[in-house]
């Protein structure tokens, strides 16, 4: 700064005109300070507006303690007391130019805006970007309107995956060498129809925070506040106690076993580990793979080497199934923070989903082999097996929304479809036909 020049030269020139140059020189540094010196500290959502009061104070009081120091003789110089009231002038101007700028070019973080030692006069407006809006945040009594609740349960329960559950149930019932009972038939179906609501309805309640950040689930009840998690929670409290009591009284234990440990692995380990490894993918087959199991128990009490196949082929349906819906939403996972398989490792993603296809095969031709259907699956389901192969194949080569939309619709086709042409082709023994004609 000009301002910190030696005493010793003001003292010579001892004249209003050097102090008026000294002045005029500064103005002209201190303008191109402040048009040079701007400095940008961006948020990533905000941008704050605050004036330089903070650095033009420092410079004030610097400037104003080296003239301070401005030596004795020069102030008791005769020619300075007979030129008084140009100096009056001269520190009016003086004052006028030390004075903080009430709008600078200088760009700070919201933090520096609320200094102390900037007045509230000269603070700017705080303008916020992509932000939402004050009201918004305030809290409001929720009303909960009784004539919808069975629309938000069903949304809660996840109606049209828990459909998907009781069908396969209902494959494993129908397979199952033993005879058709009617108490039996509804206990099953009620009974994982409650349980599959529960797991599906405490699987929303812990993934509050993930599902607001995608698009797909950002309209769930919990999201949208139709219903609060301590409701939510009680409704899968009730679903769960109500339909596992119902698979224990209506069916077996060991149905009622399975419906339980399923729901534990859905709800306390597959949900929790879709945030930390790819292996939920797998986990969750398993989780797919077992109301087979349940259906197969219900009907004869144990399980067999038919039961295990067929829980094979749920298994492995699961991965082009899946992989193909997670293909698409990548942007929405990796926002959310699940680890999943195509956002991971895409290549695996899709490998895997082929793998699998090709194992559908294998496993509907294993089908007579263990005396679980006729020969006649076999050739009716080899067509539709090798048409899910054939996507499986495209979306592995391709590896685009296209081909992965094609494979996820077909595999919705693929899994009713199979069901239906195994009760058809199911292969009944002596006894069974004996237990038809007595019911």
């Amino acid at each position: 700064m000009l301002f910190k020049l030696p005493p010793c030269i003001i003292k010579h020139h001892g004249s209003v005109k050097s102090l008026k140059y000294i002045i005029s020189i500064s103005r002209q540094k201190g303008s191109k300070s402040r048009n040079t010196s701007s400095k940008i500290l961006a948020a990533a959502s905000s941008s704050v507006v605050k004036p330089a009061g903070k650095f033009d104070n420092e410079e004030n009081t610097q400037a104003k303690s080296s003239f301070g120091k401005v030596d004795s003789h020069f102030l008791n110089d005769p020619h300075s007391k007979k030129s008084s009231l140009e100096e009056n002038v001269l520190n009016s101007q003086l004052n006028q130019h030390l004075k903080p700028v009430t709008k600078p070019d200088v760009t700070a973080s919201l933090s520096d805006t609320l200094e102390k030692d900037v007045p509230t006069t000269e603070k700017e407006v705080v303008k916020l970007l992509n932000t939402v809006k004050p009201a918004d945040l305030d809290w409001r009594k929720q009303v909960l309107d009784i004539r919808l609740l069975p629309r938000y349960y069903k949304s809660l329960s996840k109606f049209r995956l828990t459909g998907l559950v009781v069908l396969t149930t209902l494959a494993g019932y129908g397979m199952a060498p033993g005879a058709f009972e009617p108490i039996t038939f509804s206990c099953i179906v009620l009974g994982t129809a409650l349980s599959s609501a529960a797991a599906n309805a405490v699987n929303q309640v812990l993934e509050v925070p993930y599902d607001s950040q995608m698009n797909r689930t950002k309209n769930r009840v919990l999201i949208r506040g139709y219903l609060t998690p301590l409701h939510a929670s009680a409704f899968a409290v009730c679903c769960a106690s109500i339909g596992l009591t119902t698979l224990y009284l209506g069916t077996n234990a060991l149905t009622a076993a399975l419906g339980a440990v399923n729901l534990i692995l859905y709800t306390s380990i597959y949900t929790p580990m879709k945030r930390y490894s790819i292996a939920n993918t797998w986990l969750g087959s398993v989780v797919g793979a077992i109301p087979p199991l349940m259906g197969w128990a219900a009907c004869t009490g144990s399980l067999s080497a038919g039961a295990v196949l067929m829980g094979a082929i749920l298994y492995s349906w699961q991965f082009p199934h899946f992989n193909a819906l997670s293909w698409a939403l990548r942007p929405d996972y990796s926002r959310a923070g699940y680890r999943m398989t195509s956002v991971i490792d895409p290549a695996m993603c899709r490998r895997v989903a082929l793998r699998h296809s090709v194992g559908l095969l294998v496993l509907c031709s294993c089908a007579p082999l263990l005396d679980l259907t006729t020969w006649t699956f076999a050739f009716d389901s080899f067509p539709l097996n090798c048409y899910l192969i054939y996507r499986a194949w495209k979306f592995y080569k391709e590896g685009d929304n296209h081909s992965s939309r094609k494979l996820f619709r077909l595999s919705l086709i693929h899994l009713p479809a199979l069901m239906f042409l195994m009760l058809i082709g199911k292969k009944y023994s002596s006894k069974d036909e004996k237990h038809e004609k007595v019911s």
